[in-house]
């Protein structure tokens, strides 16, 4: 990502996941971190890279679709708790930044994708691990409502099936996940 302003922003969230596990498919692009670019210079910066639709934008966020991809661009103030990744000149978050991410997602909307992802990441860490990554990377945060919305799958049934490279079932990702965290509620 040798594109001017873009030095400190890092590809987050599943597409960063899935180039890390090779789970799923994920075609959204989400770059979070920092950049000095105003609003002006970066559609400047984004303009050249194809053909471009800005969808909506707020003081630390953009987002565009490029060439027919959706790019979030998140001016983004929490620090980092992992080392990251360059891969082929593609800055990764870590996973452990992923899981408090992810369980940062799962509070606030649900996804299908974001509990496939949790699911996948609970081979690699505890659910304590990750609720530890979750308080360092947002001390303010409430643990309690994560831990409610890790067993709240309504929205997510809704939504279409994800694009699997390794094949998973959506019932079995629920009882792991609804098992994890009552284990995880029992040891407390």
């Amino acid at each position: 990502m040798k594109i001017p302003g873009f030095e400190e922003l890092y590809l987050v969230g599943g597409t960063s996941l899935a180039l890390q596990l090779g789970h799923r498919i994920s075609v959204d692009i989400d770059l979070f971190g920092k950049t000095e670019l105003s609003e002006f210079e970066l559609n400047d910066v984004i303009q050249n890279l194809g053909s471009v639709t800005l969808l909506n934008k707020s003081k630390n966020i953009k987002i565009y679709t490029i060439n027919g991809i959706k790019v979030d661009i998140v001016n983004y103030p929490y620090k980092w708790i992992d080392t990251t990744l360059n891969i082929e000149g593609i800055r990764l978050a870590g996973k452990k930044d992923i899981a408090a991410m992810k369980l940062n997602a799962i509070a606030g909307r649900g996804s299908k994708k974001d509990f496939a992802d949790l699911y996948f990441l609970l081979n690699e860490f505890t659910l304590a691990e990750m609720i530890k990554f979750y308080k360092e990377k947002y001390p303010e945060a409430s643990e309690f409502l994560v831990l409610k919305s890790l067993t709240w799958f309504d929205d997510a049934d809704l939504e279409p099936e994800i694009n699997w490279i390794i094949k998973q079932n959506w019932t079995d990702i629920k009882q792991s996940i609804i098992k994890t965290t009552s284990e995880y509620l029992n040891h407390l």
